[in-house]
């Protein structure tokens, strides 16, 4: 028991604070405990094993050698299409990797890389093709409070992206998982016909690329997105038919049995077979695989009569997971899903629901619910900045629908499909489920989620360390101290008058400045193929996270690096913000005035216009009565000249430096007037401009002024306090030791 404890500690430890003093600390720790209390040497065991089942996955399964990638252009590679991303021209696909160049990658290695290509053939998922390809490390933009996506690539192997080279390819269809692409085909071809098609297919599969943006998001704030992730819920379903449908067999057959004989090993042994075709069907999801381990644990314990059977059940299964890849605990999932067994295990336990009345099972599981929806708030706001109220009362349906009526009926068709044609027996589920779904999309949106702003983790770990001291200790009173420890930590910790956030965005622009949790907007980043905008997956989820209310947004000018994102900021519902600083069309020059930002004083200034948009840049100074900010756009040394000349109060703490650091700009009289303390450069990294330019990062450092880079350092935050200023960068902050450059 102590040794699978230790382990559990040991993964955690080595995948978030390996190589830091954190680790150095807790391993201490447990040596020095182990030296005086004999139990401790179990748990040192474990922790060590653990550290190393860590270093050997990441060698072994995620270190790869990128260092060739620069001494040439073009690799000649073997690629695998795993996924087509845009069959637009060029198509954008994920691809897996099997040769690169003289390097040949076992299966359980071959990494994945997204590419563009521009060919006239259409690809499909399973094609196979060589060709000359251009590759770089995969790296992202880094943010806080928005989705991760250099840790989520990791976390898939996701290792290179880059474009291929060649224009004519010679496809060759691979016959690999031939039996689950014809499965797939099935299903879709079964359900095609169907207003919920991607529902059934969803389900049946664990595959939601069927799912529409919109329909993600009616089932996220609806509280129900849990039911189509392929999880113990579903495995604990098929399970169950597995284990009635072979009890109801035998029990009415002739056939004989010793009295000896344990027939429900017989049952369960069927039912975890049917649940293992079903996470077989599923691709081996990760989630779906996670929960087969937990049935097989507690199967297992179950018949060996080892006691307590649930906790050691899911302490186990949480062994197993971390063994087969002790970096799934980058993945939320693993906590909700573990954290959901615990839950019920311990509400369960106090109900009693065998040979009980239809009404006590009911108020049983509306119990249970009820205990999910709080056991699981916390993790829910950390995770996703928000809780489902609806999903409360919804859950207490479709949980129900789901296990007595949908999966039965998915089953039965299915299968029945496969012999008959039974079309009608489908439109009528249809019809029935579809009612469903417009009833949720009446559902007012306020009713279904909730955005209440993100927590920090150590209220999520006071959280269940209290329910743990409730549950478990004789010594109640004892739950004081998680509670003291989160309300002293938030007591003392001091908290910023107002802060500078300096969004990476590649090359562009787009910077928030937050106070009493309400923003100003200058600028919206750059946008690509007039489809995709970095407004829509920075700022909008930054906002939401937040839970900020915008009440100023302010465009310096009209150029696609800084106006990219504009119309995806204005279709959010933020149009009425643009007022302040602009006429209604948003296209001319910004507006001369000094307004009151929640005590902040913010000015723009303008004496003459210029023959280009860069130097009719809108350039802004927010200040309070110690600090003070100034946000330049992409004016030219000609502008800053201008501004100099009208004596206009240009000194400020932080500067965002004119046109991204370019040579034109940041001239030595700019910058010695505005004198900052620190400057913050917005450009890509390693972009093809090369921003900022060496002799500017000179001209800054001969000032002594710090400087930040945000395609080195991701998001640049910057927080003023009374007497004092902080800076706190992504990258420094957000990237794990695996992740670091």
């Amino acid at each position: 028991m102590l040794i699978s404890i230790g382990f559990v500690i040991g993964c955690i430890t080595t995948v978030f604070y390996y190589q830091t003093h954190e680790f150095i600390i807790i391993t201490i720790f447990i040596c020095i405990a182990s030296v005086y209390f004999k139990p401790f040497l179990n748990l040192l065991l474990g922790f060590i094993c653990a550290i190393c089942v860590v270093l050997i996955h990441y060698y072994v399964f995620y270190q790869f050698d990128t260092s060739q990638l620069s001494n040439k252009y073009a690799h000649q590679a073997t690629l695998i299409v795993e996924k087509v991303i845009s069959n637009r021209s060029p198509q954008y696909i994920r691809v897996r990797i099997t040769k690169l160049d003289t390097d040949s990658y076992l299966y359980f290695k071959r990494p994945l890389a997204l590419v563009s290509i521009n060919t006239d053939k259409v690809l499909t998922e399973g094609d196979e093709f060589n060709a000359a390809v251009h590759l770089n490390k995969f790296r992202s933009n880094k943010n806080f409070s928005v989705f991760d996506n250099e840790r989520y690539a990791f976390t898939q192997k996701l290792i290179f992206k880059g474009n291929v080279l060649n224009k004519e390819i010679d496809l060759n269809q691979r016959k690999e998982h031939t039996f689950l692409n014809s499965y797939r085909l099935f299903i879709k071809n079964t359900y095609y016909y169907t207003q919920l098609n991607w529902l059934y297919y969803a389900l049946l599969t664990g595959d939601k690329s069927m799912m529409s943006n919109a329909d993600k998001q009616l089932m996220q704030s609806m509280g129900l997105s849990h039911l189509l992730a392929i999880s113990g819920l579903h495995i604990g379903l098929i399970f169950g038919f597995g284990f009635i449908f072979t009890r109801f067999i035998l029990t009415h057959t002739a056939i004989n049995f010793s009295q000896t004989k344990n027939l429900s090993i017989i049952y369960s042994a069927v039912g975890f077979l049917c649940a293992f075709i079903y996470v077989y069907l599923s691709d081996f999801l990760v989630s779906a695989t996670r929960a087969l381990l937990m049935l097989g644990c507690y199967l297992l314990l179950y018949y060996l009569a080892k006691q307590p059977l649930r906790w050691r059940s899911i302490l186990f299964a949480l062994v197993m997971v971390l063994t087969i890849n002790p970096f799934t605990l980058l993945n939320p999932g693993l906590y909700f899903s573990f954290t959901a067994v615990a839950i019920i295990f311990a509400v369960a336990k106090k109900l009693v629901t065998q040979n009980q009345p239809l009404l006590n099972k009911l108020y049983a599981l509306v119990v249970v619910q009820l205990a999910l929806f709080i056991g699981l708030l916390p993790l829910s706001v950390y995770f996703f900045d928000g809780i489902s109220l609806a999903g409360l009362l919804l859950n207490l349906i479709a949980i129900p629908l789901l296990a007595l009526v949908i999966m039965p009926s998915l089953i039965f068709i299915t299968v029945l499909s496969s012999i008959i044609n039974i079309g009608e027996l489908i439109t009528i589920l249809d019809k029935g489920l579809s009612s469903c779904i417009e009833l949720l999309e009446a559902i007012p949106h306020g009713v279904g989620w909730i955005a209440v702003g993100g927590s920090d983790m150590l209220l999520v770990i006071c959280f269940y360390l209290g329910i743990l001291i409730l549950y478990f200790s004789p010594y109640k009173f004892m739950v004081l101290l998680p509670i003291g420890t989160w309300t002293f930590n938030y007591l003392t910790f001091d908290k910023p008058l107002w802060s500078l956030n300096v969004f990476d965005v590649g090359h562009g622009l787009m910077v928030l400045v937050e106070k009493d949790r309400h923003a100003l907007i200058y600028d919206f980043g750059p946008s690509y193929f007039n489809r995709f905008s970095r407004t829509q997956s920075i700022l909008l989820p930054y906002i939401k996270a937040k839970h900020l209310i915008v009440d100023t947004a302010i465009l310096s000018h009209q150029d696609n690096d800084h106006a990219g994102g504009l119309n995806h900021f204005i279709e959010a519902g933020f149009k009425k913000s643009l007022f302040t600083f602009h006429e209604t069309n948003f296209t001319g020059l910004c507006l001369t005035k000094r307004i009151n930002f929640k005590g902040l004083h913010v000015e723009s200034f303008r004496k003459r216009v210029f023959n280009n948009k860069n130097d009719n840049s809108c350039v802004i100074r927010i200040a309070d009565s110690i600090h003070s900010v100034l946000l330049s756009g992409d004016i030219s040394a000609k502008r800053e000249s201008s501004l100099i000349k009208a004596d206009y109060n240009l000194k400020s703490t932080v500067l965002i430096s004119p046109h991204h650091g370019s040579d034109t700009s940041s001239s030595i009289e700019f910058i010695q007037k505005v004198d900052p303390d620190i400057v913050i450069h917005s450009s890509a990294y390693r972009g093809k401009w090369a921003f900022p330019k060496k002799e500017i990062v000179k001209r800054y450092r001969d000032q002594n002024t710090a400087q930040y880079i945000t395609g080195e350092n991701g998001q640049v935050s910057v927080e003023f306090f009374s007497d004092d200023i902080k800076v706190n960068t992504a990258r420094n902050a957000q990237s794990y030791w695996f992740l670091k450059d």
